[in-house]
């Protein structure tokens, strides 16, 4: 790990409470709304906002690609991070153990997150018009495989009064995906380890 790594690693953690401050002072304090009426909270919201949040993205943007392009800071970093100990050769094994599980129960999240995103299904009640054999309502199934992020066309307010359940994907946004699967890495592997040690 060089000097430049080290220093923005440093950053990188020293910022990160500032940045909890901040986020906590803009949504459960208003901060957005106090600045444009007090001085000092506009001094706060466009120091948070415009440096210490800017230069945090920046810096983990960095070292994301050091992260992923140099062993010995993945090696220094990671292993921290996901509390890694290899003691003796027994410990490596056990890692090695833990690490295949966590990439294949990551694996199996990941086609279970897939299938989720791409299923829609819907039950909804059919227009007078529409109806056959005295039938009132219909179940749709179909698929949605996109390559990019598209904003569905608003359905209109008929539909919204026919359906009766409608599913079109996760409710959840890419962020929380993501988180979720980084938090999922971290505690499968350490209960893998946990478990193993055992």
């Amino acid at each position: 790990m060089n000097k430049l790594d080290g220093i923005l690693l440093r950053v990188f953690i020293y910022e990160l409470p500032i940045l909890l401050i901040w986020f906590i002072s803009i949504f459960a304090l208003g901060l957005a709304t106090a600045a444009q009426n007090n001085f000092y909270a506009e001094i706060w919201y466009d120091f948070g906002g415009c440096f210490i949040l800017s230069s945090w993205m920046i810096i983990t943007i960095y070292l994301s690609i050091r992260l992923i392009v140099s062993d010995v800071l993945r090696d220094k970093i990671l292993s921290k991070l996901i509390l890694l100990r290899e003691r003796d050769e027994r410990e490596v094994k056990l890692t090695g153990e833990a690490t295949k599980t966590t990439m294949l129960t990551t694996l199996a999240v990941l086609l279970l997150l897939f299938c989720l995103s791409c299923f829609q299904f819907s039950i909804s009640y059919l227009p007078t018009e529409q109806m056959i054999d005295g039938k009132t309502k219909e179940i749709s199934l179909g698929l949605s495989l996109n390559a990019s992020e598209h904003s569905q066309a608003a359905s209109s307010d008929q539909d919204q009064v026919n359906n009766i359940i409608s599913y079109s994907g996760l409710p959840v946004s890419n962020t929380m995906l993501i988180i979720g699967i980084i938090g999922w890495q971290v505690l499968s592997y350490n209960y893998s380890m946990k478990h193993k040690f055992k």
